[in-house]
């Protein structure tokens, strides 16, 4: 697995190749024959399974749901990284969040990642950079030096509103258009009993409210890392006095969020539509990662299970190019890596193989329908000082934590959606812990985190089968 050299690496470097139009606007050929518009709509922290169109009764979401009927819906797309800022420079550069510098919400990216950012790279490439709403990486809104026009700040209510007269605009090339809407963040603020930024939700009764889910408790051998996490942050997981009543209204609050920003979703498709940027697009749906919704009675981020990392993702391609009303439940996709060769992909940028996502594009066209072996997604809870990683590879997930007892995690999710039992205590999985540990070691070489790969080597490499040589 190679690594970048920042020291020789640039945005002329990362586009040797792309084929660009010498002395041709984007609007001298119908827009099929040139390079696709790109629209990126994110959301923040939603759950994949948050979401009508995935069968979930307690929440509707008309207007994510058509959008996922006009493309495909991956239903196995992860973060990279379950927090705000490590997960969006993520998404914003191709790389992982140990590699960029950013491993909490107050870092900033490492200079030479910065300078070959998306906007940067995209704006190189001929394209109308614009960006609307959240940015966190770590600033709240975009600074200049990304490459995009700063259309508005972070503003659910307005942002639709402030994007229009950008999107009525003719530009003589392609657009790329960031939409980044805040919530269902919002719940954050309702766990803290503080005042929601857009308004509170209506007064509801518990009968009202949905019933805990199936994975209420905590697993067998839950890790120890996350149970001190939850104590030693209690202004971030303020639930730890929740009663079963407390976390029905929680969800119900949640799902209200999801609702209150599909709104913004439905009118933002509404404009896109109205000013011929709906069908000849590339447009890409997502979430910078999941949210706990009680499940192993968990709120927020930061832990590895499926609700924190699994997020939305849809991917629909130009009209009359691409697939549309397909759910995918076999690519694997992190997102975070994804992101950035999709977009220069349809842009026709060429990466060079420092990157180690892959474009989505083959399976929006409907050419492939996997993607990669396993997806690879890191953590660092910063109460518990404590890095975890997983990697996702068919219907098994493994999961490791450096500190703290129950380190280890191995889950069947065919058989066990719902990540209740753990595996890795028992012999009779033994085989299949090792195979997974061991698709760890590349990740560390690669990242070269001296603490990742002291506590990933002796199990991926263990002196008993004489791996592990000092």
């Amino acid at each position: 697995m190679k690594t970048m050299n920042p020291t020789n690496f640039s945005c002329k470097a990362l586009l040797a190749g792309v084929s660009l139009f010498s002395g041709v606007s984007a609007s001298a050929a119908p827009l099929e024959e040139t390079r696709p518009n790109i629209i990126l709509i994110m959301t923040d922290q939603q759950t994949a399974g948050a979401l009508s169109c995935m069968g979930n009764p307690n929440v509707k979401t008309p207007a994510m749901d058509a959008l996922a009927a006009d493309g495909v819906m991956l239903t196995r797309g992860y973060c990279s990284f379950p927090v705000s800022n490590p997960s969006r420079a993520s998404l914003m550069t191709g790389f992982m969040a140990y590699e960029t510098g950013v491993r909490d919400n107050g870092d900033t990216m490492k200079p030479e990642y910065e300078q070959q950012s998306l906007g940067l790279v995209m704006k190189e490439a001929g394209y109308e950079c614009l960006y609307a709403g959240k940015w966190h990486i770590p600033d709240v809104e975009v600074p200049d030096r990304f490459g995009f026009t700063n259309i508005t700040g972070m503003d659910d209510r307005i942002l639709v509103d402030k994007c229009k007269p950008y999107l009525q605009k003719k530009y003589d090339k392609p657009v790329f258009f960031v939409a980044s809407f805040l919530n269902p963040h919002e719940i954050c603020e309702y766990a803290r009993n503080e005042s929601l930024l857009y308004g509170q939700l209506a007064p509801f009764d518990l009968e009202k409210t949905p019933n805990l889910p199936a994975n209420f408790m905590p697993p067998t051998y839950e890790p120890e890392a996350l149970k001190l996490e939850k104590q030693w942050a209690p202004m971030f997981h303020d639930t730890y006095t929740y009663t079963q009543d407390d976390w029905r209204r929680y969800l119900y609050a949640y799902y209200r969020l999801v609702e209150r920003v599909d709104l913004e979703v439905g009118r933002l498709v509404a404009e896109l539509k109205a000013n011929g940027l709906y069908d000849n697009s590339v447009i890409i749906f997502t979430s910078d990662h999941g949210e706990g919704v009680a499940a192993h009675q968990w709120n927020q981020k930061w832990a590895l299970y499926e609700e924190v990392v699994n997020v939305p993702l849809f991917i629909k391609a130009p009209k009359s190019k691409g697939k549309k009303g397909v759910r995918n439940d076999k690519a694997l996709s992190n997102i975070g890596l994804d992101l950035f060769p999709t977009v220069c992909d349809y842009a026709g940028v060429k990466l060079n193989d420092s990157y180690t996502g892959m474009s989505l594009r083959p399976i929006a066209e409907g050419s492939a329908d996997t993607l990669h072996e396993h997806v690879f997604i890191e953590t660092y809870m910063s109460s518990a000082r404590v890095r975890g990683f997983s990697i996702i590879e068919g219907r098994y997930k493994y999961v490791l934590y450096l500190y703290y007892q129950n380190r280890e995690q191995l889950f069947d999710l065919e058989n066990d959606p719902g990540e209740m039992l753990n595996l890795a205590v028992d012999s009779r999985h033994a085989e299949k812990l090792q195979q997974m540990r061991e698709k760890l070691w590349p990740w560390a070489q690669r990242l070269k985190d001296p603490r990742m790969m002291k506590g990933v080597r002796p199990l991926a490499l263990p002196a008993d089968k004489g791996f592990y040589q000092d």
